[in-house]
């Protein structure tokens, strides 16, 4: 199939594909209107050990992933509500809020703390945090001096939450996108069916079996393309050849 052939289906249906990535970019733009916004505070903890050893590192990177366990659970939820006097959200609600993640290689462990509220959202991820590091520092006050780990705020503790939903880009994005591809999909249908139409008194005679008495002359010639031949479903040749 030639390019001017591509550009003649485009001219042709170029509006069908234009409405539908208009109609899918207008729905994924209301969706985004009628989300609730959420916030995610972060906070990134330290935790090193008092010498570095290949067994300690070990020892280190295993209790990462319990501490990681322990921050998530309806536990420290219930604690920080404590702290900050909460009486609206109960531990197992905040739980669900508090994720964490743990760096390995970095010896770190990342909360975040996800609302509808920025401030509260800030203001919880900074108490989890702190309520960590003083686990580690009473855990570390009945371990050897030498095996003894510490546990620091990094960059002055939680920081201010920032948007995480709705991704207004990216659902924009897949709404243009998505429209598009389903535009040039139905064009495509569009295309196919335009070329199964029967157009000559030739493809009548050939389908009805019966000879054509007449035909009202087209003011322009339907020129089937070979993007037609391309589409036609092999039954159609056959009952047209039979």
């Amino acid at each position: 199939m030639e390019l001017w052939e591509y550009v003649q289906v485009l001219l042709r249906w170029g509006w069908v594909i234009m409405l539908v990535t208009a109609l899918c970019a207008a729905a994924a733009f209301g969706f985004i209107k009628v989300q609730t916004p959420r916030y995610t505070s972060l906070v990134e903890v330290a935790v090193t050990p008092s010498r570095l050893e290949q067994g300690l590192s070990q020892t280190i990177i295993n209790l990462l992933r319990n501490y990681v366990s322990s921050i998530q659970s309806e536990g420290m939820a219930g604690r920080a509500i404590e702290q900050l006097g909460l009486s609206d959200i109960d531990a197992v609600a905040l739980s669900r809020q508090i994720s964490a993640e743990a760096l390995e290689a970095e010896f770190k462990i990342k909360i975040e703390v996800t609302n509808r509220d920025p401030i509260f959202a800030q203001r919880v991820a900074q108490v989890v945090a702190q309520l960590f590091v003083e686990d580690v520092q009473a855990f570390a006050l009945r371990q050897d001096p030498l095996d003894r780990m510490t546990a620091t705020l990094l960059d002055g503790g939680a920081q201010p939450a920032g948007q995480t939903w709705p991704r207004k880009k990216l659902l924009a994005f897949a709404g243009v996108g998505g429209g598009l591809v389903l535009g040039l999909l139905i064009a495509l249908a569009l295309e196919w069916a335009r070329e199964e139409l029967v157009q000559t008194p030739e493809e009548v005679e050939q389908w009805l079996d019966l000879p054509v008495l007449g035909s009202i002359p087209a003011l322009e010639g339907p020129a089937r393309s070979r993007w037609g031949h391309a589409l036609r479903l092999p039954g159609a040749h056959k009952a047209r050849r039979s």
